[in-house]
């Protein structure tokens, strides 16, 4: 997503269905799984980080589509090493010049203490260590489950995006310009006939008509895109974790910062309240689902507008961006499964519904 020669148009093609690999060529290796290395193999990188290979007890393999290792020590430490990504676009040290730049930004002490802190590494190593949150769960437990999250941890979440999006970021700005975002969407989606033939899935019509028809909201949502925050870009529900114990003095953490940048800070919001929909759409038609995806929605909003600047017009446009995680979901689908399925197709209703209709009361009406 990074605004560089060729950004655009790889955008264009994922969004659009005709990006390769195709359908279930490769698949994500999402398991925890406990593993022994051979430690020679790694004392390179170790060293290389600071870590005396001899002290290592355990490494754990954890749930990620990169190699990410939990390495704990024999002084009962332990640290995150995580890897590139194996996809060629993502094969790059964004993650570490971010990390690195969190402690030169004046972030509130609430939403520092939720970012991950950056140990060591670097271009020399490929590899970074981080510090360790220990018994937590990801929020995408918490949302798959039929009760709503707990108020408190969402108001600590929308807490935590509030100071993350009033962080002035004039002068990080000027130094990494190259790190501007654009929304996740075509500014043209009219296919060549090489580009629709090599569409993914039986039913890349289906997916494609929706997508022409947004064609007009796309562009509005270009002209209208605000770069003026740092932004994650990436807010999966699996990339929140929350502390177990409610007294942890880390109650939440905001990982996997390689797509970050600066962008418009009603993206992040956009993509959470997709995310609690996500929720809902996977278990349609339970009534339960539905209104704790809307309890949570109606929570974490009311929490970050008391908490930021937002403007309640501002939810229009956060409703859109919620429109777009849906779309995104679809065409992932289309991508990886060669069909919607019946998620797919509730997520381009909606998400169409959304995008031209932003407005609470479309929400799993």
């Amino acid at each position: 997503m990074i605004h560089n020669p060729g950004a655009e148009e790889l955008l264009r093609a994922r969004t659009l269905g005709f990006y390769t690999p195709r359908p279930g060529r490769r698949p994500a290796p999402r398991q925890t799984q406990e593993i022994t290395y051979d430690i020679g193999e790694l004392a390179t990188t170790l060293n290389g980080l600071g870590i005396d290979p001899d002290s290592v007890v355990r490494m754990t393999k954890c749930i990620s589509r990169r190699l990410v290792l939990l390495v704990e020590l024999a002084d009962g430490s332990a640290q995150l090493l995580k890897w590139p990504d194996s996809d060629t676009e993502l094969d790059n040290d964004y993650e570490y010049v971010m990390l690195s730049l969190f402690d030169r930004l004046d972030f509130p002490a609430q939403t520092r203490a939720a970012l991950p802190r950056l140990l060591a590494g670097g271009p020399e190593t490929r590899v970074i260590a981080l510090d360790v949150v220990r018994d937590c769960d990801p929020l995408s437990d918490l949302i798959r489950g039929r009760q709503p999250v707990d108020t408190g941890h969402l108001v600590r979440l929308a807490a935590v995006f509030a100071g993350l999006h009033r962080t002035p970021i004039a002068e990080a700005y000027a130094e990494y310009p190259e790190w501007l975002l654009w929304p996740p969407v075509p500014k043209t989606t009219d296919l060549s006939p090489y580009e629709y033939a090599h569409g993914c899935g039986m039913e890349f019509d289906v997916y494609i008509r929706t997508m022409q028809d947004l064609a007009p909201d796309f562009r509005e949502l270009h002209d209208d895109w605000r770069p003026d925050s740092l932004v994650h870009f990436d807010m999966r529900d699996d990339n929140i974790l929350i502390a177990r114990d409610p007294d942890s003095p880390l109650p939440l953490r905001i990982i996997d910062w390689e797509l970050a940048g600066f962008g418009d800070p009603r993206y992040d919001i956009g993509y959470l309240v997709g995310q609690f929909m996500m929720g809902a759409l996977r278990r349609h038609g339970d009534m339960n689902a539905s209104t704790s995806a809307q309890r949570n929605i109606r929570t974490f909003l009311t929490a970050y507008r008391r908490l930021s600047t937002l403007e309640r017009a501002d939810e229009e446009r956060i409703f859109q961006y919620a429109g777009i995680t849906l779309l995104l979901q679809a065409s992932m689908r289309l991508q990886q499964l060669g069909a919607l399925n019946r998620v797919g197709h509730l997520c381009l209703l909606y998400g169409r519904r959304l995008i031209q209709n932003p407005s609470p009361e479309v929400i799993l009406r």
